[in-house]
């Protein structure tokens, strides 16, 4: 299976704040390479969606895969992935879901 995905509004200010840490915290070099390497596997989650772990008990139909310190937060949903968030392993995935 190979579909497309979408980002949410708030994946996409995860990312923005993820590579803005990366910057202050490391190098531009090293935020755009991290930035890559998020973006190559929601790729790897649209060619195998049932690749993450299922987070039923958090949020129905929701999985997660893991990047680095990060965890993709995702659905299959109408024939597409839904990027629902890119979290801090560290984060409280529940509270940052919301219904």
């Amino acid at each position: 299976m190979n579909v497309t995905y979408e980002v949410s509004k708030l994946a996409q200010q995860d990312l923005e704040e993820i590579w803005r840490y990366s910057i202050e915290n490391w190098s531009l070099s090293q935020a755009d390479k991290y930035y890559r390497s998020i973006i190559r596997e929601f790729d790897k989650i649209c060619k195998q969606p049932e690749i993450g772990k299922p987070i039923d008990d958090v949020k129905k139909g929701h999985r997660t895969r893991g990047i680095k310190s990060h965890l993709i937060v995702y659905k299959f949903l109408s024939g597409k992935i839904w990027i629902d968030r890119v979290l801090h392993q560290r984060m409280d995935i529940e509270t940052r879901l919301g219904d």
